[in-house]
């Protein structure tokens, strides 16, 4: 099923009320009934890399990725020596689809008043530079397989998130959960590899992975 066509979990609010931050950044997932997500007009073109449905969870999994990133505990732990929540948006073969996530994430500013430095990077980069500095990585392209995913996490002790399908039990520590409704879907068997840890109310409205 399209994720255009799916409902979206209505949260309790007293299931947000952990932070006023966090708790608009959770609210985000209010705004994506019918897949369709308030992003910067670059963010919804056509990306040729992606089919229909992928590019549908690319779009949504923009949107809740900053709610996913604000759930980690000990977020100021994870700035880079700039001082900023530097995310690296992975990507193999075409950049289309990395350029727009970074026009995206970039346009958000900030995460539980911390600035965000999103930056398009290709798979072979990230695995030749071990000692690249990151907060989070967003996965661009479908398909990385579990090697790339479990390895970045674990290395960089990092949120490894990827929108598409499969790709949470591959091995991402977050991603989207999509049936009769779009949820942030958990990984916490790869995210205590990772040495995260999520918010207790942000865990009550993600779904897990077993």
């Amino acid at each position: 099923m399209a994720v255009g066509r799916l409902r979206l979990l209505i949260a309790d609010p007293r299931l947000l009320a952990g932070t006023k931050q966090l708790a608009r950044l959770l609210c985000c997932l209010l705004s994506l009934t019918g897949g369709l997500v308030s992003l910067p007009p670059a963010a919804l073109a056509q990306t040729p890399t992606l089919w229909e449905e992928e590019q549908q969870r690319f779009r949504v999994g923009l949107k809740i990725f900053p709610a996913c990133l604000g759930a980690v505990e000990s977020l100021e732990d994870r700035l880079t020596s700039d001082g900023s929540l530097q995310v690296l948006v992975v990507y193999e073969g075409s950049d289309a689809a990395a350029r727009q996530a970074v026009t995206s994430l970039n346009g958000i500013g900030r995460v539980r008043g911390l600035t965000l430095n999103a930056k398009a990077l290709s798979v072979t980069a990230l695995d030749e530079d071990r000692e690249a500095e990151v907060s989070a990585i967003f996965v661009a392209s479908v398909g990385l397989g579990s090697r790339h995913l479990r390895a970045w996490s674990e290395r960089y002790q990092v949120l490894v998130f990827s929108p598409f399908d499969g790709e949470v039990e591959a091995g991402a520590v977050a991603g989207l959960y999509v049936a009769d409704r779009i949820l942030p879907y958990i990984n916490l068997t790869q995210a205590q590899r990772a040495r995260i840890r999520f918010k207790p109310f942000f865990l009550q409205v993600a779904r897990q992975h077993d």
